[in-house]
Order: structure tokens, then C-alpha cells, then sequence
């Protein structure tokens, strides 16, 4: 989950147009990721209507959102756009790529989702998606989710050094375009980076690298960044 949502008061969010606004200026991203996905094609804002839908589904779900539900704003989100979109190239007669969505291309798609059928209906099957395809992901490396789940640090400053190099490893450009190239840590640039010895790196090698390919790719894996990644506290 993007470290951004964790701060977020979902009343001020509800209330306050400009924080609503600023909210959404940080999400277009996000939203552009989705919205891109589920027509099979890069959408660009200003250009594509798509974005536009998207962008009321997203303005939706801020408005349906509950904090208390348990259930992932972004992943809720996700469901919305998705089916607003369904719903946009059904009544444009533009059928879309993606063989999975055809199930409900051609009928009328209900667009509107509360939180209680979200997590009923949607949520188990979502999360489950995820790991499927975080599973197709770490295979390009040569690891797989077990490995993530054996190697997982059980102390917390290992934990913590680990989560910080995984990070470092991701939202460095050079470093993370070495790995998708080679499927390999660069250890000695990233060890340069991070001041964490290499050793250390070398044991922990595959949690960084499996982590790191979550956090690169944080659009797509709403559930296992919680689930992974412990939350800011404070």
C-alpha cells in the first residue's frame, strides 16, 4: 500500500475538497496503472476518455469508503474503476482485450459496489489474483511466494535492515533496471548504497529481491504489500 494512503484521515479526505483534491492529484498514477490494465493499452490523461471514468470510479469510492470495514481503499478502488470501465466500453460498443472481463462485456455490469459486497464477494478472489500473479512475477527471478515466506526475517532489526535494502533496491532507478535486466541483485552497488554489508545482503537475498519486486510494482499487489510490509507507526 503506497506510503501516502497510511496518513490519510478519511473524514478530512470525505469533507475537505482540497485535501480531496490533492488526494486525487497523488493517485493519477495509480489510476492511470488500473485504468491501462483493464483496456490492454497505455491511456494517457487529457487524451482518453477512459481516464476520465476512471477518475469518477476512484472520486466513488472515496465517498463509499469506511476505514473501519477492514478492507483496502486502493483495492476497493481498484473494483470500481474496473467495473465503471466494463460498463464505459459496453455502452461505447468497444469490446475490450482482456479475456477475463468479456465475462461481463455484452450485459449490463452494476457499477456501484458497497464496501459489505466488496469484501463478501470480491475481496477473496482479488487477493487470490494477486498471489497468482506475484507468483508469475517472482518466477522470472527464480523464486517463488514459499521462498518469500521461509526467508522472512523473524527479528525485527533483521526485518527492518532487509525492508530498508529492498526499498533502496526499488526506487532506485539503475539498480532496479540491472535486476530486471539480469534478475540479479547488483550486491556490490547496492551494499555502496545502502552501507549494509554484504554479507548480510548475501543472506538475505532472497527477501530483498522478492520484496523489492513488490514495491516496484505496488499498483498490482494492494493485499500482499499489507500483508508483507509492516505499516508505518505514528
Amino acid at each position: 500500500m503506497p506510503e501516502w494512503e497510511d496518513q490519510l484521515s478519511w473524514q478530512r479526505l470525505q469533507e475537505d475538497s482540497k485535501a480531496r483534491e490533492d488526494f486525487l492529484a497523488k493517485s493519477q498514477m495509480f489510476i492511470c496503472h488500473v485504468a491501462s490494465q483493464v483496456c490492454f493499452r497505455f491511456l494517457e490523461w487529457g487524451r482518453d476518455e477512459e481516464l476520465s471514468e476512471a477518475l469518477i470510479a476512484f472520486n466513488e469510492a472515496i465517498d463509499l469508503f469506511k476505514a473501519d470495514k477492514g478492507v483496502p481503499f486502493l483495492a476497493f478502488a481498484r473494483i470500481l474503476i474496473k467495473r465503471r470501465l466494463i460498463d464505459y466500453h459496453r455502452k461505447q460498443r468497444v469490446p475490450l482485450s482482456n479475456s477475463l472481463d468479456q465475462e461481463d462485456y455484452g450485459r449490463d455490469v452494476e457499477i456501484h459496489l458497497s464496501l459489505d459486497e466488496f469484501k463478501e464477494n470480491e475481496q477473496s478472489r482479488e487477493r487470490a489474483e494477486e498471489i497468482q500473479q506475484f507468483n508469475k512475477a517472482l518466477a522470472t527471478v527464480k523464486l517463488t511466494f514459499q521462498d518469500l515466506v521461509a526467508v522472512s526475517p523473524k527479528h525485527r532489526d533483521s526485518r527492518e535492515t532487509l525492508l530498508r535494502a529492498a526499498r533502496e533496491l526499488a526506487f532506485d532507478k539503475e539498480l532496479w533496471s540491472n535486476v530486471e535486466r539480469t534478475g540479479k541483485i547488483p550486491m556490490q552497488a547496492l551494499a555502496l548504497k545502502t552501507q549494509i554489508h554484504p554479507k548480510v545482503l548475501e543472506r538475505g537475498r532472497k527477501y530483498i529481491l522478492a520484496v523489492a519486486l513488490l514495491i516496484a510494482n505496488q499498483h498490482d499487489y494492494i493485499y500482499l504489500r499489507e500483508y508483507v510490509l509492516p505499516r508505518e507507526k505514528g
